[in-house]
This record gives structure tokens, C-alpha cells and sequence, in this order.
């Protein structure tokens, strides 16, 4: 209907302009003599224009493209070799992309739509890949360039209701998704607790990414986009729960809550997911484990009048082989900092973080053994600078990862430290 009235609207107006110049150059009798065929011609050439013109979606359903690019330099030290490279996406978990999406009104309270978004990539999301050393998440020693393809993020679509929630299905973000990475200082892509930058490159014997993959941080083991049937509850009094099931097998829980107490924001997460066996289960590099548990928890909270703000994550992620534990590792992560606006661009926000992967790896490169006390703490500082009136944001972050503990394969004191210069803009 919108469409028509457009059409219409547009007919209209040329339609008028084309009177009002007629009658300056013609006699009244002549304008008058143009008849109907005028208004069929010019609706015919209208229409050609449409069918030539990328449109908003259809006259039900809309369209709308959005996304962002996100690049970065960055400077690598093993302790063996110091090196500089340009990441076109940065390696990170929020990689450049664009989204394809769109809605239609039901009735007055329900509304359905969809979700296509394609990712950039540098990097294989699997780690499973990296037994064969085929692939990797990012730039590493031997790779400055990473696998360089597209991948289908997500692909699905939903009905929802003001009263009874959202009902999705497709390849989708889970209900325990990044349900852990809760951050009200909105400096995510500098700086977060899932650690991908950098844990592609190799220390003397082994990648870091099998020392801090699948700990417990849920996006690398639990959390990748996949196909399931989620279900999201309205927010009563802050609160939203979500619940979803789909793969081969897979479910899972969780809550969220938003809040403001005074000149406090707060934020927190938490949930619970299982893959029962299924292909999934090889991004933990077990062997072929029958059950992976994943339990995480989340929470931000900022002083609105001075911008200083704390986040953090705990996460616990367990398997098991034939009813035997295989796994059974923790990870902490938080981050603290403040934001204002000392500029006219936009908000600075500088923070420090640290983050402790505890019994991550063992000697067989396989699993993650729980009588391994070794562990990986991770440092680092960061300043995030928004500038508003590009939609855009810039930012440097420091980050060093450290073993504590040798478990025949990491060596105690391992060293990587990576420099990073990046920025993101929206559309």
C-alpha cells in the first residue's frame, strides 16, 4: 500500500508540474485537449523506472542493509620474532560484515521477518582445523593473510509477539550466544573475553589456540552460529529468557537482565548449554567426546556520572568420553576502565583487562585435562576513541598471554605479546 501511495504521489506531482508548465506555453484549449493519455503514459514510464531500481524490500516486507568493516595493524612479539601486519578484519570475533534484514506487520501485535547476514573472513572458525594446521582464526607467524573467504553468519527468520515473545529458526545465534560478554562501555571490538587475536600463532611446540580455545568463553566451543529453533520471552521488569534446540544434539538456556539503580547501569547473563555427541563436538579437539556441558555467567556495571565501569565473565566447561571426564577447565575474565567525553569527536574510553584460562591444554594437544594445573593468564590495556560524526570508532589495545605452569607441551613463562591499531565503521 505504501508503494501505491508513492506511485501515486509521484504521478501526482509530475503530473501537476507537467499542467503547470503546459498552460505557459499553451493556450487553455490546447492544455485542455491532453485527455487521459497523458497520465497512462507517464505511469508507464514510472513503472519502468521501478523495474530498473533496487528496491527496499517489497510492499509487505522491508529491506534493510547494514553492518560494518572493521581493520586493523597489528604487531606481534613471540619472544623469537617481532613482526607488523594489516588484518582486514582484524582476525577477531567481529570481523566485517553486512546484514540483510527486514520485517512485516501482521496485526497489532504480531510481526514476522528475517535475517541474512554474510561474515568476512581471515580465518577458519573451526578449531578442529588446526590439528591439521589448515587453518587458522587469524593472522599468524607463518600467515598474514589467514584463509580469506565468506561465510554465512546466520540465516533465518522469526514471528514475533508484544505479548508472547519471538519464535526464530534457522542458522542462528543460540540462546547462550556470547550470553557471557555483558559490557555497558560498549568497547567490545578493542577488547573482550573471547580471545581469537593472536591464538593462532605457535609457541615453541603448540598454537595458543589450544591453550585458551575452548575455555569455557562458550563463542569457540558452544556458541558458533548454528541451525536451532530459539524461543525469547518478552522483558518482564528487565529480565528476558530465551531457550533454543536444534543440531545433532544440542540445547540450551539463558537469562538476561538490563537495569538502571540510580546513577547505576547494570547489566548481567548467565547460561547453560549441552551438546549431546553430533560433528559439533569437534571444535573442543576431544575425541569424539560423548556429552560437552558449558555454564557462564556475565555482568557490567557503570557509574553514569563518571563513566568508570567493570565488567566480567566466569565460565565452567566440562566433557565427557564414554561417562569418563575429559575436560573440566575455568575461565575468568574483567575489565575495568573509564569513559567520558574528554573531546568533541565522541566518548574515550581507556580500560585494563585480565583474564586467567585455567587447565586449558595438555601434552597430547587433545582435550584438556583436569589434573593439568597449567593455566594461560592474559594482560592488557586499551583506549577506545568514538567518533560520532562518521559512525565509527578507533582504537589501541595492548595484550601479553602468559603460561603458568609447563604440562610437556607449553613451556612455564611462554610468552606472546600483540600490538593492535584498529578501527570500525558503520553503515
Amino acid at each position: 500500500m505504501i508503494g501505491g501511495l508513492i506511485k501515486t504521489n509521484r504521478i501526482a506531482a509530475l503530473a501537476g508540474a507537467g499542467v503547470i508548465a503546459g498552460a505557459l506555453s499553451v493556450s487553455p484549449a490546447q492544455a485542455a485537449d491532453l485527455g487521459g493519455d497523458c497520465c497512462a503514459d507517464l505511469e508507464e514510464r514510472v513503472a519502468t523506472l521501478e523495474a530498473t531500481t533496487a528496491r527496499k524490500g517489497n510492499r509487505k516486507v522491508s529491506l534493510t542493509i547494514s553492518g560494518w568493516v572493521n581493520s586493523a595493524v597489528m604487531i606481534w612479539d613471540d619472544g623469537v620474532d617481532t613482526d607488523a601486519y594489516a588484518l582486514s578484519d582484524n582476525g577477531a570475533t567481529l570481523g566485517s560484515r553486512v546484514t540483510f534484514a527486514g520485517d512485516a506487520k501482521i496485526n497489532h501485535d504480531w510481526s514476522a521477518g528475517y535475517n541474512i547476514t554474510i561474515e568476512v573472513q581471515s580465518a577458519d572458525p573451526f578449531l578442529g582445523d588446526f590439528l591439521s594446521g589448515s587453518g587458522n582464526l587469524g593472522a599468524s607467524q607463518a600467515n598474514d593473510d589467514g584463509s580469506n573467504n565468506f561465510s554465512v553468519l546466520y540465516s533465518y527468520m522469526w514471528i514475533k509477539s508484544e505479548r508472547y515473545g519471538e519464535l526464530a529458526l534457522g542458522k542462528q545465534s543460540q540462546a547462550t550466544d556470547n550470553i557471557s560478554i555483558v559490557d555497558l562501555s560498549g568497547t567490545l571490538f578493542s577488547g573482550n573475553n573471547v580471545l581469537f587475536r593472536g591464538n593462532s600463532f605457535a609457541t615453541t611446540n603448540s598454537l595458543w589456540a589450544f591453550a585458551v580455545g575452548c575455555s569455557g568463553i562458550g563463542t569457540d566451543c558452544h556458541g558458533e552460529p548454528s541451525n536451532v529453533l530459539k524461543y525469547t520471552t518478552p522483558t518482564f521488569s528487565g529480565f528476558t529468557l530465551s531457550a533454543s534446540w536444534g543440531e545433532d544434539d544440542f540445547y540450551d538456556v539463558a537469562v538476561k537482565y538490563a537495569g538502571e539503580f540510580g546513577d547505576f547501569k547494570v547489566g548481567a547473563a548467565g547460561g547453560y548449554s549441552v551438546w549431546n555427541g553430533g560433528d559439533k563436538l569437534r571444535t573442543t579437539g576431544l575425541a569424539a567426546p560423548s556429552e560437552s556441558e558449558l555454564l557462564e555467567f556475565g555482568a557490567s556495571i557503570m557509574h553514569t556520572p563518571t563513566g568508570i565501569f567493570v565488567s566480567g565473565t566466569y565460565s565452567n566447561h566440562k566433557s565427557d568420553n564414554a561417562n569418563v571426564e575429559v575436560l573440566d577447565n575455568d575461565a575468568w575474565y574483567i575489565k575495568a576502565g573509564i569513559k567520558q567525553r574528554w573531546n568533541s569527536l565522541g566518548a574515550t574510553a581507556i580500560y585494563g583487562e585480565y583474564a586467567r584460562y585455567a587447565d586449558g591444554f595438555d601434552a597430547s594437544g587433545f582435550g584438556l585435562d583436569a589434573a593439568d594445573q597449567s593455566a594461560v593468564d592474559r594482560y592488557g590495556v586499551g583506549v577506545h576513541q568514538w567518533i560520532d560524526a562518521a559512525a565509527m570508532q578507533v582504537y589501541f589495545n595492548w595484550t601479553h598471554l602468559e603460561v603458568d605452569g609447563s604440562n610437556g607441551t607449553f613451556v612455564d613463562g611462554e610468552e606472546l605479546d600483540t600490538f593492535t591499531l584498529g578501527g570500525v565503521i558503520f553503515f
